[in-house]
């Protein structure tokens, strides 16, 4: 699990089919923001911190933005 990673939980304060954002990590807690289905495509929850251990990773990692870099070369 890292910053970006996508997760689920069955703790009883994440609504059932609710995927979260992995956020930011500090030490056995991570910060969460959740979501009420899939993330950036339905409506954002709540943002709250968990043990790392009450959350399921589900293998998939939020896509970065590409950093845009000039194409000159230098000489």
């Amino acid at each position: 699990m890292q910053i970006g990673s996508i997760v689920q939980s069955r703790h009883i304060a994440v609504p059932s089919g609710a995927l979260g954002i992995v956020t930011k990590m500090l030490g056995d807690m991570a910060m969460v923001t959740w979501y009420a289905g899939q993330p950036g495509a339905s409506r954002e929850l709540n943002t709250e911190p968990f043990f790392i251990s009450d959350l399921i990773d589900t293998g998939d990692l939020l896509p970065s933005k590409r950093i845009a870099t000039p194409s000159s070369s230098l000489h």
